[in-house]
């Protein structure tokens, strides 16, 4: 069974080594600067409204993490959670662990919380059959960004 828990500073040397190897797999176009994954760190655990990291346990090992954050969606008329990241290691995929977190994602649609939100590099065909089969749909939106150190 999968313990999903937020992530506290106990956590932060498995959250820095599963961060680093997140950001160099197929689940982003770019590998990204440690100190950008340390200011994540941070803000999680500053407790602050906007990001919430959580922490996958299975048999009292560390087996991943999520990160969440939180928005206003004018679309919908009302709040939005943007899973902005999920990591499982390796040898713990397949094992119903993304099930479990997207299952506890969706439980906090309620409310005045109406939407979840999550994107996915079109390479991560495991992942994309993953969100698909809990119904989420793609969007016809090109998404622009301008990155500021």
């Amino acid at each position: 069974m999968i313990e999903i828990r937020k992530l506290e500073a106990r956590d932060s040397e498995d959250f820095l080594r599963m961060a680093t190897e997140f950001y160099s797999g197929p689940g982003v176009l770019h590998e990204v600067d440690p100190m950008v994954i340390k200011r994540t760190l941070d803000e999680m655990l500053s407790g602050g409204p906007f990001l919430e990291g959580y922490i996958f346990e299975k048999e009292g090992k560390t087996v991943g993490y999520a990160e969440l954050s939180y928005s206003f969606a004018p679309e919908v008329g009302g709040r939005s959670i943007f899973i902005e990241e999920i990591f499982v290691d390796e040898p713990y995929r397949g094992q119903g662990i993304g099930h479990e977190f997207l299952d506890f994602c969706v439980s906090l649609v309620c409310g005045e919380t109406r939407r979840v939100r999550l994107e996915a590099t079109r390479s991560n065909k495991k992942a994309i059959a993953l969100y698909r089969s809990y119904g989420f749909e793609e969007l016809d939106y090109m998404q622009m960004v301008i990155d500021k150190p």
